[in-house]
């Protein structure tokens, strides 16, 4: 069961908070994908993914919007 988040609009630590959220719900190896659409949330989406040993498979604009593939770490 793969998981999804919507971040849009959401600054400072609340990307961070939905994304830990979306993560606890998935078994190692399952996928999040994550909607942004501001470059500094981006940005905290890279550095917390790497940080949690997770591995941003894809990730692919339109417009505004970046989606973000998240593989979940061990």
């Amino acid at each position: 069961m793969d998981g999804y988040v919507d971040a849009r609009g959401t600054y400072c630590q609340a990307p961070v908070i939905l994304l830990k959220e979306g993560m606890d719900r998935l078994a190692s190896g399952e996928i999040l994908k994550v909607d942004v659409d501001n470059a500094p949330t981006g940005e905290d989406v890279r550095v917390w993914a790497k940080r949690m040993g997770h591995e941003i498979v894809a990730e692919e604009k339109a417009g505004e919007k970046t989606t973000f593939s998240i593989k979940k770490g061990a």
